[in-house]
This record gives structure tokens, C-alpha cells and sequence, in this order.
């Protein structure tokens, strides 16, 4: 019986898992509940396992000693009111799985199932991270800082999110090469001086030090990065003001920068915070500059990359992996916090069928084909029995 077979004979149990995660969502790094879950499940399976971070769980399974290999899959929702009106919908307004989370921490209980019951036939260890707070990209970095790379520190780690179109149920893609940019989430305070409208010279007005601060970030965007090196420098929120005549003490910016190149991060964020400062000095305004929600770029390695794909096409019966792809996207993700320490590899789970309205991640009403869970947890198993036997 291959994997995919074994995963399909316990679907309804890893449905069974992603309908309760599903149920009950929970936000960045407080997932009580959720982390309480997959302990239960663990221990149930005879799995060793350990609390890591704010809310993360780490499992073990195998023999330490040998080579070793991480797979990861996150837990968390996102603030968002569910309109799917589905039976096992959101029970908490104003949170819901939108991305597709509680699919991956299903999937990995699924794999870790799996991969008890072969335990004998690893030659090494497979450590499960069941990580909250990607959504705020603060969960990888809690869990790296209380020691998940360490004691023992894997060779390689996968994380596999699920897709929606064009990838179809039953496929598997692999990405190769840098695919996510960095994010880096600027938030400017400005603080000027009140008062009244039709008396301007008596104020100092932080909103017009704010439309010059937008501008020169577009400028810097545009301007001062190679045009082979895509980048954004996005202003998404500016908040100040209560009436048409009051002129306000202080005015907030928000906004975010994306790119795939360290070099040029590092010298955006200086040339951003350096124009705040000549800007409200020249505006006579004071500032607050935050850095706020803060990841790298994340990097499939190619050499791994390329050996993972030999192996899944080898060895991953029933699965169709498809081509390795090396397009980027500039939304970003917090394994890159994990692939920026430890050779890594990101898959792609293909999860629709034309029988389920297609909507994007992140949206209300986006769902995923049940049927696609075994694929996944068949692929988080057989990537980590091939690398270890």
C-alpha cells in the first residue's frame, strides 16, 4: 500500500482534525486551543513532543544520531468574518481560516501518523513544527529563538501551503530558488502642532509633512532601485484629522516594502527612515518611526530543491508533482525566517476541483477540497521517509 493509500484510509480523521481547527480559529501567537489540540493528538499517537515558543509545538519521531529533516506547518487564522456558510464554519466572529492554516496543521497530524506507524524504517529523525503567528510573521521567530533549529538542528525542513487554482487536487508543485520577498512594515507617527483651520501660520500641520513623505517614498521606490530588482515601497494607510477646520497634533503612515534582495532592503529601509527625518525637520514636525512585522526573503535552496523533486517523482505514488517552478511572488512568508538558517524547500498542495467556487486566500468565502488533505499528508511523510532511508 503506498502513502497517499494509507493517508486515504485515514482521510475522514484528518478531515475530522481540519474541521475542528477550522472551527475554532485562533489569532498569531495566542492559539491556546489549537496548540492544546494537536498536543492531544501527539500524545495519542505516541509521539513525543514539546511546547515551543508562544503557542508552537515540536514533535519527534524517529532515532536521533543520524541525518534529520523539519516539517512544518502553521496554525493560525486571520481576523476576518467567515461567509463560506458552511456546517463547520467559524465559530468565533471575526476570526477565520482564510488561508488555509488549519489545512496544514490537519495535514502534518495526518503525516505524523504516518510516519509513526513507519518509524522503524527511518534511518534519522523527523521533527514536526506546528507553528503559530505566520499571519504576523512572528510565530517562526519565536519558536527559532526557544531552540527549534537546535538540539538537534535538522538538515533540511519542507512547509507546504495549499493552493487554490490553477493547481488542481492530486498535484504537488515545488519551488526552487528565492519565491517570497522580504516584508518590512513601516509605521510613521508624525507629531506637528493643532489648531485652528483658517489660521495655518499659528500650526504646524503633520499632514502636509505626510503627502511630502509619500511622495519621496514612491520616488525612492522608483527611482533609486535597479528595475531588474522588483520592488515595492507601498504607503496602504494614513490616518489624521477629525474636521474640516481643526488642524490636527499628529498623523500616522503606514505602508510596506517588498523585495528579494537583502542588499537592497537594507538600503531602503535606511533611505525611508533618512527621508522621514530630513522631511519633518524641513516640515518643523517630530516623529515615531516604527519597523513593524518584519521578515527575510524566503529561499528554496536548489540543490535541496532538486534532490527533494528527484525523490517525491520517485517515490510519491499517485501524486502528480509537477514541474519545479522558480517564479517569485512579493507576498511574503515566515518560514523564510527558517530557510534563511537551514537548507529548505517550499511545496505548493493543489486543493480545488471545478465542483467548489474558486475564491482567493484571504478571502470570506475561499475553500478548499477536502479530498486534497491526503495528498498532503502523504507528501509531508514520503519527504521525509525518501530523505531518511
Amino acid at each position: 500500500m503506498s502513502l497517499l493509500q494509507e493517508a486515504q484510509a485515514m482521510e475522514q480523521e484528518i478531515i475530522g482534525w481540519r474541521r475542528y481547527f477550522h472551527e475554532n480559529p485562533e489569532l498569531g501567537l495566542e492559539l491556546p486551543k489549537t496548540a492544546a489540540k494537536v498536543q492531544e493528538e501527539l500524545k495519542k499517537m505516541g509521539v513525543r513532543f514539546r511546547p515551543c515558543g508562544q503557542s508552537g509545538v515540536l514533535g519527534y519521531i524517529g532515532k536521533e544520531g543520524g541525518k534529520s529533516i523539519l516539517l512544518r506547518g502553521d496554525m493560525d487564522a486571520l481576523p476576518l468574518t467567515e461567509d463560506t456558510g458552511l456546517p463547520y464554519a467559524s465559530q468565533c466572529p471575526g476570526k477565520m481560516h482564510a488561508c488555509g492554516h488549519d489545512t496544514h496543521a490537519a495535514m502534518l497530524l495526518g503525516a505524523a501518523k504516518l510516519l509513526k506507524a513507519h518509524e522503524e524504517e527511518l534511518q534519522g529523525l523527523v521533527i514536526l513544527m506546528f507553528q503559530p503567528g505566520e499571519e504576523t510573521l512572528s510565530g517562526a521567530r519565536s519558536m527559532i529563538e526557544d531552540g527549534c533549529l537546535e538540539n538537534p538542528k535538522p538538515d533540511h525542513a519542507v512547509a507546504i501551503h495549499i493552493a487554490g487554482e490553477p493547481y488542481q487536487t492530486g498535484q504537488v508543485k515545488l519551488s526552487r530558488g528565492t519565491i517570497a520577498a522580504s516584508s518590512d512594515n513601516y509605521r510613521i507617527i508624525l507629531h506637528g502642532k493643532g489648531g485652528h483651520g483658517a489660521s495655518p501660520q499659528n500650526s504646524i500641520n503633520p499632514i502636509f509633512a505626510a503627502a511630502k513623505i509619500v511622495e519621496a517614498f514612491t520616488d525612492i521606490g522608483r527611482y533609486e532601485v535597479d528595475p531588474q530588482q522588483p520592488t515595492v515601497v507601498n504607503t496602504c494607510s494614513i490616518h489624521a484629522g477629525t474636521t474640516y477646520n481643526i488642524i490636527p497634533n499628529d498623523c500616522e503612515i503606514r505602508g510596506t516594502v517588498r523585495t528579494f534582495n537583502e542588499e537592497v532592503r537594507a538600503n531602503l529601509l535606511s533611505r525611508i527612515q533618512e527621508t522621514v527625518e530630513k522631511i519633518c525637520s524641513l516640515y518643523r514636525c517630530t516623529f515615531e518611526f516604527y519597523n513593524d512585522f518584519s521578515t527575510p526573503s524566503n529561499y528554496s535552496e536548489e540543490t535541496f530543491s532538486d534532490e527533494l523533486y528527484a525523490m517525491l517523482k520517485r517515490d510519491l505514488e499517485g501524486v502528480e508533482v509537477l514541474p519545479l517552478d522558480s517564479s517569485r511572488m512579493m507576498g511574503s512568508e515566515d518560514f523564510a525566517y527558517v530557510s534563511q538558517k537551514i537548507s529548505s524547500c517550499s511545496l505548493s498542495l493543489g486543493a480545488s476541483n471545478p465542483d467548489i467556487p474558486h475564491f482567493p486566500a484571504h478571502h470570506p468565502k475561499v475553500q478548499f477540497d477536502e479530498k486534497a488533505f491526503a495528498y498532503g499528508a502523504a507528501t509531508y511523510a514520503q519527504a521525509a521517509l525518501s530523505y531518511l532511508k
